[in-house]
């Protein structure tokens, strides 16, 4: 008798602990990207990162002046991030911002590099974050 009652405490004190756990990963998945692969191309990383179901795809210049210190974003990491979308830098002319003409669906960042969004994946606008420099983490 002794035995079960132990046992029926200790099964209920894992399931508390369990649903404890769960509940505080979800709360980091509200405010936290995911990191899930980081590939260059040129002079620029591609970051893919993906929040609750939703995939982003990241910009970010290389940058050839990081310190060895600097706090690289790791895959398999969640990071805090603002993002903003990359079409947000459209030229502004009267007070009218200007879609680009013909757009393909792909950003030119220099004249070797064009990067492209993702439709088949789910990936409808690029971003970027003023929270990394190349891949190191700025934001504290």
């Amino acid at each position: 008798m002794k035995k079960s009652v132990y046992f029926l405490l200790f099964a209920m004190l894992l399931t508390s602990c369990l649903a404890s756990k769960e509940s505080s990963t979800e709360a980091l998945s509200e405010s936290h990207y995911l990191i899930k692969k980081i590939q260059k191309k040129n002079s620029w990383y591609i970051i893919y990162m993906k929040r609750k179901d939703t995939l982003y795809k990241i910009v970010s210049k290389i940058d050839t002046n990081f310190k060895e210190s600097c706090n690289k974003i790791v895959v398999g990491k969640s990071y805090n991030f603002d993002l903003h979308p990359r079409k947000d830098n459209a030229p502004i002319i009267g007070g009218v911002k200007l879609d680009p003409v013909g757009f393909t669906g792909c950003y030119n960042f220099d004249n070797r590099t064009t990067i492209c969004l993702e439709p088949k994946k789910g990936i409808y606008e690029l971003f970027y974050t003023n929270d990394l420099k190349g891949i190191c983490y700025s934001k504290l």
